[in-house]
């Protein structure tokens, strides 16, 4: 099942046990990584980032693990946590705000 969701794609693989979501985004600097960094090892879930396009699997609650990625080009993030997705959608609209 694949949903749209505020501009990003939500994917429901499930194949694996649980419903595992990934949503895909673009960051557009270092504080955004920090933040998201910040909103991963808040919740129990497990979070991963992984390349679009690559084989690169990154645990975003490891800060090393956070550098194994090319950001340059949107990113993957794969969890369970509704929490954090509803975290990531308070910064989106925070960020649209900003803007204006």
């Amino acid at each position: 099942i694949t949903l749209l969701h505020r501009k990003r794609k939500v994917c429901y693989d499930k194949a694996k046990e649980g419903a595992h979501m990934t949503v895909v985004r673009k960051f557009r600097n270092a504080e955004e990584l920090r933040c998201l960094r910040r909103m991963a090892c808040s919740v129990p879930e497990e979070v991963m980032l992984r390349e679009t396009e690559g084989d690169v699997l990154a645990d975003a609650k490891s800060l090393i693990g956070l550098f194994a990625l090319d950001y340059s080009r949107p990113v993957c993030i794969v969890t369970d946590s509704q929490e954090l997705l509803s975290q990531l959608d308070y910064l989106d609209e925070e960020a649209r705000c900003a803007s204006f």
